[in-house]
């Protein structure tokens, strides 16, 4: 008949401790080792810390239908002025010693030239801003571009406030309306 013993478990975060003791409570051998050890192994990870890289993926994942969305709106219209537009932004940062080279030249627009493009508008905002404010005809491949940059960084919306936090002011909007149709009337 064997001896009574009993098992011992220290369960923490990251570790479990074991022994195993005979009935006066002293530490027994099994197999010629002593009977107590330790597993230590990888704490686990909040359920925050996941549920931020999966709202991540989520969150580039829209940004890459938006896009792609927005490519397909202008396609045609851009293609009838330019139809390498497409094909020279997506390839613009392969070097041409990359067998995936195309060939195409590194350049932002085919009728003009980047400096002329970049004297006029130093940055993206200064291209949106001239869009808002300047009555003219724009080049459509400026207006594309102006609304990629509106919908690739749109803003973040991943604050943890809670809903009763955020409070909206009153808003008039027929007095927006009347101006609106003021500016936009013929004549």
């Amino acid at each position: 008949m064997k001896e009574p013993y009993g098992v011992g478990l220290d369960i923490g975060t990251n570790s479990v401790g074991w022994t195993v003791v005979d009935a006066s409570g002293h530490v027994r051998k099994i197999k010629g080792q002593t009977g107590i050890g330790v597993r230590l192994f990888k704490e686990g990870a909040a359920a925050a810390d996941r549920r931020g890289f999966r709202t991540t993926r989520r969150r580039l994942k829209r940004v890459k239908w938006r896009l792609r969305l927005l490519r397909e709106f202008f396609d045609q219209p851009i293609s009838k002025v330019d139809i390498n537009f497409f094909a020279r932004r997506k390839y613009s940062d392969i070097s041409p010693r990359d067998p995936n080279y195309n060939g195409l030249e590194k350049t932002l627009f085919n009728d003009r030239s980047d400096q002329d493009f970049y004297h006029d508008y130093p940055t993206i905002y200064h291209l949106r801003e001239a869009l808002m404010t300047q009555h003219r005809k724009f080049d459509v491949r400026e207006i594309y571009l102006a609304i990629h940059h509106i919908v690739k960084y749109r803003g973040n919306f991943l604050r943890n406030d809670a809903a009763t936090a955020y409070r909206s002011g009153t808003l008039d909007l027929q007095q927006h309306f009347e101006t609106l149709n003021h500016l936009f009337s013929p004549g």
